[in-house]
């Protein structure tokens, strides 16, 4: 009895050290063979790093209401009450891949379990998570992922073309990455948040993937009410730090109906211009060699 869950018992073969790519013995810990390296295995997860503490004010609530909530939180708090239009991610995921016999990731995943044959990858150990790392440190053997997948992620690491270069070294040749990554969007924290893409950047980013689709989930109306309700959020409390993420999700709470005026604008690509958040489909090329 090796103590991970099904999902991650299912795939422990493609599980390496990310310190030295060594093989993993696994019991009631992970141990790598090479180095030594002992991973503790927690309620079916594993961890090969600290959970972090939070910093940031807002990134600290939403974590608190994560916690507290569950699945609720992405199934009514983001799809219901949050300021952009919904996507629906599972499904565009499925389009793509499928994970019930393939190996795919959900990088960043929070505390929303998209499928539940896709395994949870983040910094912190939510409920949805099975493998808590650095994404600096992938802990997967080359070629060995059918896909990665990640829901405002890029934005949030300090180097994005170093993360995109480990999930090309990761991804089998023909394999997938299916990306939801900002672009005019208001600054957020979790913890840190650092970069912004045009769909044109973000070819440069994939330039070594194929690009197969990109498109707008959110238009123009979301844009002008998430950086209606930032405004709002920060004139009401006079920029109080501590004050400013309870009005953010008051505003959320009373002006999210006007979101869904953005239906007759997403999915356009004359839009991607203006595009808060653009989805981005890339596939590995064939014949590539990991890093």
């Amino acid at each position: 009895m090796t103590g991970l869950n099904p999902r991650l018992a299912r795939i422990k073969s493609v599980l390496i050290c990310p310190r030295c790519a060594g093989e993993l013995a696994f019991g009631p810990a992970a141990t790598c063979g090479r180095c030594g390296a002992i991973y503790p295995i927690r309620d079916g997860r594993i961890y090969f790093t600290e959970v972090p503490a939070s910093t940031d004010s807002l990134d600290r609530l939403k974590g608190r209401l994560k916690r507290r909530l569950g699945r609720y939180y992405y199934r009514i708090g983001v799809t219901i009450f949050a300021p952009t239009y919904p996507f629906n991610y599972r499904r565009w995921v499925r389009r793509h891949v499928n994970p019930e016999t393939q190996v795919v990731v959900d990088v960043g995943c929070g505390n929303h379990r998209i499928d539940g044959d896709v395994i949870g990858l983040d910094l912190v150990d939510y409920e949805a998570v099975d493998i808590v790392c650095d994404l600096r440190t992938l802990p997967f053997r080359p070629n060995s992922v059918d896909a990665f997948v990640s829901r405002g992620l890029l934005e949030h690491v300090p180097d994005p073309a170093k993360v995109v270069a480990d999930f090309a070294r990761c991804t089998r040749p023909g394999g997938m990455g299916l990306h939801l990554i900002p672009f005019l969007f208001p600054f957020h924290a979790s913890p840190h948040d650092f970069h912004r893409y045009t769909h044109k950047g973000l070819q440069l980013l994939f330039a070594d993937w194929a690009i197969v689709d990109q498109t707008n989930p959110t238009g123009p109306v979301t844009l002008g009410l998430i950086a209606t309700i930032e405004l709002l959020s920060v004139l009401l409390t006079l920029g109080s730090e501590r004050l400013r993420p309870y009005a953010y999700l008051l505003l959320c709470g009373l002006l999210f109906p006007l979101k869904f005026l953005d239906a007759p604008f997403v999915n356009r690509q004359s839009l991607l211009t203006l595009a808060p958040t653009i989805a981005t489909v890339v596939r590995k090329r064939t014949g590539t060699a990991p890093a």
